[in-house]
């Protein structure tokens, strides 16, 4: 009782604090576990989350300046055991300097292009939502991003119909362990590689219709607890696709395959879910 008290906490605080904030969304679903063969409920909140380098229109920035940035993100994850979730509170302040490439036009002048790219420190905390890992790390991300955006027609005042963001890059994250589990501390390091698609679907109002996602991560694990680490690798897949059926309200399928921290548990989910967007 006392831990969900405390989660129910966070979350309404983190709504309330974000309340002015843009892109940000409640999902409530249910998931098959192929792991377990069961059906999983879910119960996510994610904060300044959905956008890419060129996209901060509608985010929370703390500071933006000649492209540095400040941007605090979160994820409040509160679903049926550890396998609805690849993990249950996340934390970042992501502090950047954005690279802006030079914008090119496609033959019809319907669809403009650009090439950018980002580096990153992110102070971050991560734990299960029994806290029984956690973790405390900074990060290091470097991100190429490729955005294109298409116009309806040629009129004069053309509504945008599509934008389409792929970013690829690497990440380091170094940190300390706390683990109640198995009653250990220890040095929290990994590198890996990263990718994150996305193509939005909009109507002549600039609303999203639909929204498709695919991202992934894949990565050395350096040093953690051993009893947890049991494999030197670690990643996962996770896809979606999002319908909007009214103003701000979507239907959507999303699929997750892998295992990442703070648990490495294995993660094998089918979601059908309705998303609240702010």
């Amino acid at each position: 009782m006392k831990l969900k008290i405390t989660l129910l906490f966070i979350s309404l605080s983190t709504i309330l604090s974000n309340k002015v904030l843009g892109q940000d969304f409640i999902r409530i679903g249910a998931a098959h576990d192929f792991q377990k063969n069961k059906v999983v409920q879910t119960f996510s909140f994610d904060f300044n989350r959905t956008e890419k380098i060129d996209e901060k229109k509608g985010r929370f920035l703390i500071f933006d300046h000649n492209n540095f940035y400040i941007l605090p993100t979160s994820d409040v994850n509160i679903g049926d055991g550890v396998t609805s979730s690849e993990n249950n509170i996340l934390f970042q302040i992501n502090m950047g300097k954005a690279f802006y490439g030079e914008k090119w036009k496609s033959k019809d002048n319907l669809r403009t292009s650009a090439w950018n790219k980002a580096i990153e420190f992110n102070p971050s905390y991560n734990s299960d939502k029994l806290f029984q890992e956690k973790l405390a790390f900074g990060q290091l991300k470097l991100v190429v991003n490729l955005i294109s955006q298409k116009h309806k027609d040629a009129s004069e005042n053309p509504y945008i119909q599509s934008v389409h963001s792929i970013a690829f890059g690497g990440f380091s994250n170094l940190g300390y362990r706390y683990s109640k589990t198995y009653d250990s501390d220890d040095l929290y390091s990994t590198a890996g590689i990263l990718f994150d698609y996305k193509t939005r679907i909009l109507n002549s109002k600039n609303e999203d219709t639909w929204v498709f996602k695919a991202t992934g991560n894949y990565y050395y694990i350096v040093s953690d607890v051993q009893l947890l680490a049991t494999n030197n690798f670690a990643g996962l897949i996770k896809s979606s696709i999002d319908r909007q059926i009214f103003k701000n309200t979507f239907i959507g399928l999303s699929y997750k395959y892998g295992n990442d921290n703070p648990n490495y548990k294995y993660i094998h989910t089918l979601e059908l879910s309705a998303k609240i967007k702010f």
